[in-house]
């Protein structure tokens, strides 16, 4: 397995892992809206992470930079979009794929690394506890036009 960051023409297979999750899928966004997307996660210092094997790519995270003025004004990453197809689960690439992540996010100097999930799957939390994340603070958030 090969766990590196994504080039632009591997985005469809990105779209089509996320369109794995348990929920109805989005509409795509044009290929010039994603490419444009993807040149500003790029542009902010994140990064698309892949996870591939010799059935192609088979997990991805998105690791987004966030601009920070505390912290002696060092960043803070955000990943979003964790996931693995359901035919290569339980294999601990997702791990590997936060591990990466992680790492991208320690190199960048950032002073922390969050992610949040919807699941109300204790297996699912402690998949995330399991990979170094700790339920430390509490979650809100406000969504427009779009399903939970």
């Amino acid at each position: 397995m090969e766990i590196r960051k994504v080039d632009k023409t591997e985005l469809v297979s990105v779209l089509d892992l996320i369109d794995e999750y348990d929920r109805v899928p989005s509409p795509r966004p044009a290929d010039e809206e994603l490419r444009r997307i993807f040149g500003s996660i790029l542009h902010s210092g994140g990064c698309v992470v892949g996870a591939f094997t010799d059935d192609g790519m088979v997990g991805t995270c998105t690791v987004n930079m966030c601009a920070n003025l505390s912290w002696s004004g060092r960043p803070y990453a955000i990943i979003e979009n964790v996931i693995v197809s359901k035919a290569h689960r339980k294999q601990s690439i997702g791990k590997a794929i936060l591990k990466y992540a992680i790492e991208f996010a320690r190199q960048a100097c950032c002073y922390k690394v969050a992610l949040m999930t919807g699941s109300k799957d204790p297996a699912t939390h402690r998949f995330y506890e399991s990979s170094g994340f700790s339920p430390s603070k509490q979650g809100y958030q406000i969504r427009f036009d779009a399903q939970s």
